[in-house]
């Protein structure tokens, strides 16, 4: 039976036929030209300000997002200036993909908060446990967290009855891309992987993306996958299981499966793991009290 890396990449190789049923929504503009921006040996930080700022919705929610308990700041910032000075042009760069993700895949009429609510708590959790894990950027598994569950929105605007798929994939003790595949020729994944790489994504993170639901990756050595991108597929899983926990919420069937082989990789004992939650809950119990 092929693992789950595997299928994503058989998948992915059948761009043509995919994209004839599903349509991967383009990087936007101010987000393509910030990236550009940010990848120079000299960053013109007034030109990704006055960017920013030419978009008004951009920029108050840029403004309510860098103000809220996610970034713990000790002073409210009063300016889109102010707030990438504080900030840095990391974070900056991913409250915008985040705030443009949410933008491009929320459908008209269809109410996508308790997805979004959840991206940002496992953006925020992961960033949290990358502290933890030697080597991993920060703002790599920020962005990762934003992202790793891109395609579901997708699948959602294409397939009406995608909802009852993820209902059927959450019962079953088999792999969901197994399950969305046989539903609808293509996964998730697969999907997320190519906004990705349309998104300009850095390629560790569009790896990362692809392979988050291939475990088999933490048990098996291989020079084609970086220890970045294996260490991103545990932090995934272990901050779906701390989320669950915090929302009360029943561990999903891979947490069951594969925790045991996720904490081994990281090197982290129950112990520490309780000690993760006290220190997780406390930062999502904020933000959960900031927006009532």
């Amino acid at each position: 039976m092929l693992n789950q890396g595997a299928r994503a990449e058989i998948a992915a190789d059948s761009v043509s036929d995919i994209l004839k049923t599903v349509t991967i929504p383009p990087c936007p503009a101010v987000v393509a030209v910030l990236l550009n921006e940010s990848r120079k040996a000299q960053v013109d930080f007034l030109k990704i300000i006055r960017l920013i700022s030419s978009d008004l919705g951009l920029a108050a929610s840029m403004m309510k997002t860098a103000n809220s308990p996610i970034f713990a700041l000790r002073n409210k910032v009063q300016s889109i200036q102010q707030a990438a000075t504080v900030l840095g042009l990391k974070n900056v760069i991913n409250i915008v993909n985040g705030l443009a993700l949410q933008r491009a895949l929320t459908p008209k009429g269809v109410n996508m908060e308790r997805f979004w609510d959840r991206s940002n708590y496992h953006a925020l959790v992961s960033s949290r446990l990358a502290k933890h894990v030697p080597g991993l950027s920060i703002e790599d598994a920020y962005t990762f967290g934003l992202f790793h569950d891109c395609g579901i929105p997708i699948l959602m605007q294409r397939f009406p009855e995608y909802k009852n798929t993820l209902s059927l994939a959450n019962l079953s003790s088999r792999p969901t891309c197994e399950v969305e595949n046989e539903r609808h020729g293509t996964d998730h994944v697969a999907v997320g992987t190519m906004l990705a790489r349309n998104w300009q994504l850095p390629p560790l993170l569009v790896q990362a993306i692809r392979l988050h639901h291939d475990f088999d990756i933490l048990r098996e050595a291989s020079a084609d996958i970086p220890g970045q991108a294996r260490a991103l597929t545990a932090i995934s899983t272990l901050a779906d299981h701390l989320i669950s926990r915090f929302l009360n919420a029943a561990d999903e069937a891979e947490w069951m499966a594969y925790g045991a082989s996720c904490l081994n990789y990281l090197g982290f004992d129950e112990a520490e793991v309780e000690e993760l939650y006290c220190e997780i809950s406390e930062e999502v119990g904020s933000i959960d009290a900031d927006r009532r």
